[in-house]
């Protein structure tokens, strides 16, 4: 660490300097006026300032905003939009056109005739089948989840920015003039 030098000011304070600030003006922190720092060879008339090592402050309700609100709102987007994505991996996935091709070639021509009679004459109405129906909940209760997830993000978020703002607005103490 560097040496650092009190240089008096005219209100009784003394102003911390270090060498490299010798024959320039420095402003006290105490009353706001200008003090000359001394040359270089008279500095060492001056007291030496005892380095007061400033560690930085230890886990405050600030800090703890901020941490967790950051953490939790990584953590509910990351799920939130994760839900869909796991939870499709275990319904079923319907067939794709080759599948249907292949069983409509595997069909004899009456079954296929009749099927697609049916289908010209009424439609494709039919009630869902349970897969179906399994799948259109497991949707709607997706969505919900993730509404929730994304909505707990969003107040995570909101503390995160209030203790990042009592942290970046919090004062420090002036440090003490010895």
């Amino acid at each position: 660490m560097e040496t650092r030098y009190l240089v008096p000011c005219s209100c009784s304070a003394r102003v911390a300097v270090k060498a490299g600030q010798a024959g320039e003006r420095v402003i006290c922190d105490a009353c706001g006026r200008g003090v000359d720092v001394p040359r270089f060879r008279d500095l060492a008339k001056l007291d030496v300032a005892l380095d007061v090592v400033t560690a930085s402050p230890a886990w405050d309700p600030s800090r703890g905003l901020l941490f967790a609100g950051g953490t939790l709102a990584i953590v509910a987007a990351l799920a939130a939009v994760s839900v869909p994505t796991i939870g499709a991996s275990f319904i079923a996935r319907p067939p794709d056109a080759d599948v249907i091709r292949t069983a409509v070639r595997a069909s004899n021509a009456v079954d296929v005739h009749a099927a697609w009679r049916a289908i010209a004459t009424g439609g494709v109405h039919r009630p869902p089948t349970s897969e179906e129906v399994r799948v259109l909940q497991f949707n709607r209760s997706a969505r919900s989840v993730s509404a929730v997830l994304w909505a707990a993000a969003g107040i995570a978020t909101a503390v995160a920015v209030a203790g990042g703002l009592l942290v970046a607005t919090r004062r420090r103490p002036p440090a003490a003039s010895p």
